[in-house]
């Protein structure tokens, strides 16, 4: 029988994919745009799956959540069900293209204050541990794609900051890929995409040929997006690749899973990389802004700037 830890991220997050690309595929079939850079249109989708599941995954396991919160903040079981719902809201947002100033800039927030308040200072308390890097730079991702979402969907407004916004996002993005390329092809045996200390399904064939092609591909992807020009089809590429990890690696990992534990852990791999996925194809959509061009954004994004929205 299925748990709850089970199946409400995986319902929750598989029913925002869904309903997301329902909402965007006008979107996607509308944009001018060549191959791959088509994908860009659907960067909130799986953005707002990834959150959706973390939702229900924050609902279901609030009580170990919250003791990684840090001591000295009062309600920790409670900061842990906001959470919950903040995840819930935003993706909410993003599927039904409303608020989406709102709410990418309070994502933004969001994942800041992770960062800050327990990321960072675990990481610079006990430098030595690769994983508290990694999720630093995860975690600072996140962060700075929603803010790319808010540049994109503030563009026609407040065109220079969003451009300011979109190099900032675009630089670090970058240096994360490569630092991500490194780390696949220092550690092979781990599994493939946003790295972790988890190695490879013994199941997944010629492990370490996987992990090595997608540093490289990493890396290529980081150095392209130093370059304004090489930048979308960059970011489209990597979020590409995070996709194809998700849908060949970790999907098949969930329904393989014998326990509740094995599934859960599939879950946190499958939304985790579509969520980093999302975020590189938002940084693709805020990469191709111009100052004297405005129409490059995607149709989804026009309609998001159209909403009523309470101005930011």
């Amino acid at each position: 029988m299925t748990t709850p830890a089970v199946f409400w991220p995986a319902t929750l997050g598989t029913l925002f994919l869904v309903v997301g690309i329902i909402t965007y595929r006008a979107d996607v079939g509308a944009s001018t745009s060549p191959g791959v850079l088509r994908l860009l249109a659907l960067g909130p989708v799986f953005v707002a799956a990834g959150l959706a599941a973390f939702a229900g995954e924050h609902f279901t396991a609030a009580p170990s959540l919250a003791r990684i919160v840090p001591k000295f903040m009062p309600g920790r079981l409670f900061i842990a069900y906001f959470v919950g719902v903040a995840h819930l809201a935003a993706a909410l947002s993003f599927v039904a293209k409303r608020y989406v100033r709102v709410s990418s800039i309070c994502l933004a927030v969001m994942f800041g204050l992770f960062v800050l308040l327990m990321d960072l200072p675990a990481a610079v308390l006990r430098p030595g541990i690769r994983i508290f890097w990694i999720l630093v730079a995860r975690e600072a991702t996140f962060s700075i794609g929603a803010l790319a979402l808010f540049a994109v969907v503030t563009s026609d407004s407040r065109r220079h900051a969003s451009i300011t916004i979109a190099t900032i996002a675009r630089i670090w993005t970058a240096c994360v890929l490569v630092f991500y390329g490194v780390e696949h092809l220092l550690y092979p045996q781990l599994a493939p995409g946003v790295p972790s200390t988890t190695p490879t399904a013994s199941w997944v064939p010629a492990p370490h040929a996987i992990a090595y092609a997608t540093g490289i591909v990493l890396i290529v992807c980081g150095l392209a997006l130093f370059v304004r020009r090489t930048a979308a089809p960059a970011a489209a590429w990597a979020g590409l690749l995070m996709t194809a990890l998700t849908v060949v690696l970790y999907v098949p990992q969930f329904f393989i899973g014998h326990n509740p534990t094995d599934r859960v852990t599939a879950i946190n791999f499958i939304f985790d990389t579509l969520l980093f996925a999302g975020m590189m194809l938002i940084v693709g959509s805020a990469a191709r802004l111009r100052i004297d061009d405005p129409t490059n954004i995607s149709t989804a994004y026009r309609a998001a700037r159209s909403e009523r929205a309470v101005p930011v």
